[in-house]
């Protein structure tokens, strides 16, 4: 007589191809998502800006990572990295025998000159809008090389893996939110920025819904030169003062109530006033424009994800020169990771690992290829 126990159900191996880092996680899917295992490598400075050294770099490490640590299966799902994506918002008449895409194609051509028949464009409906007194439908269109996202495919292959789906960050951002907001599924809206080492990534959700998206070039890498030249040491040493500094003021997760939830302040070094202040200017640009389209659905807080989010200094700036509510983002806290393998530069049971959205949200992203 069978007991009836399931099997576990594992999602894909999420494989998040940053600019920083190349990250892999993996869930057992159910009411309570457990961590199946987790794996991180740091991209060498010489592999970051010679895209060749880059994807050597990645399909050597993609190897080692699956060999040394205990993911489940050969399905994968992966993100296509912030740097190599275009995003442009677009208004359109709303009319039902209108094709969208042709449209949207034809945006593309005029405004930055590509063929949309040489890339891989996603389309996200993100409301109906009036214009002048005329419908409109506000679409965010997500567009990458088809060569580049099949260079990622390629390399996945070579490493025995079948992908089974490929997903823009920011959609991955917004696939996580019902665990970025506690469980909450309800249609919040939130301002999620992704501070990651070469880009920052402005997503505003509505629940689990994309409203608006932007890449800023503000970010982490900006901040360490800044600090090198004024402090008149390398980017390396740059970056292990900053790395000391954020290990000594350790960032807390919140559930909002306002900028005091990303942490204490500190007088350590790290805060780039420059890049701080560029990315301050581009996020009151975004929520003007974002207001302006949807003005009955005010950002209600702003949630601080990627790996240099743990600069504690930099997040409360850049909240308090916004005013508005803001916390850490915590990807894991309704998942269950206390059974997890521990893993060397991995998900780190107990602490808050804001890194980590993009990977957690292509665990719940559906397959699409």
């Amino acid at each position: 007589m069978a007991l009836g126990f399931s099997k576990p159900r594992y999602s894909p191996i999420a494989i998040d191809f940053g600019s920083d880092s190349l990250k892999l996680l993996q869930l057992s899917i159910g009411d309570a998502p457990q961590l199946v295992a987790s794996a991180c490598a740091v991209i060498p400075e010489s592999a970051r800006t010679d895209a060749t050294a880059r994807q050597a770099f990645l399909a050597q490490a993609l190897r080692d990572l699956l060999k040394n640590h205990p993911f489940k299966g050969k399905r994968a799902i992966c993100s296509i990295p912030a740097f190599q994506t275009l995003i442009q918002h677009v208004e359109l008449a709303k009319a039902e025998h209108e094709d969208f895409d042709a449209q949207i194609g034809l945006h593309l051509i005029q405004r930055f000159n590509v063929d949309p028949n040489r890339m891989v464009i996603r389309n996200h409906r993100a409301g109906k809008i009036i214009r002048d007194g005329k419908s409109m439908q506000q679409i965010v269109c997500i567009a990458a090389r088809r060569d580049a996202v099949m260079k990622y495919i390629e390399l996945a292959n070579r490493c025995k893996l079948e992908v089974v789906g490929m997903h823009s960050e920011p959609i991955a951002i917004v696939r996580a939110h019902p665990m970025l907001s506690g469980g909450d599924e309800g249609p919040g809206v939130v301002c999620y920025i992704d501070i990651g080492a070469g880009l920052t990534k402005l997503v505003i959700a509505h629940g689990q819904d994309l409203a608006f998206a932007k890449t800023v070039h503000a970010a982490g890498d900006h901040i360490t030169r800044e600090l090198a030249q004024h402090q008149g040491i390398s980017f390396d040493q740059a970056r292990q003062m900053r790395a000391a500094a954020n290990h000594a003021s350790p960032v807390t997760a919140g559930a909002g109530g306002g900028d005091e939830s990303v942490g204490p302040a500190s007088d350590e070094p790290g805060h780039g006033n420059d890049t701080v202040e560029s990315l301050v200017d581009e996020l009151r640009l975004s929520t003007r424009y974002y207001n302006s389209i949807f003005p009955d659905r005010p950002i209600q807080k702003l949630v601080f994800l990627g790996g240099e989010s743990q600069d504690v200094t930099m997040c409360q700036s850049v909240a308090r020169s916004v005013r508005m509510a803001a916390q850490l983002g915590d990807p894991f806290e309704g998942v269950d990771t206390q059974d997890s393998p521990a893993a060397s530069g991995g998900v780190e049971p107990g602490r808050p690992m804001p890194g980590w959205a993009v990977p957690l949200g292509l665990c719940f992203s559906e397959a699409n290829l």
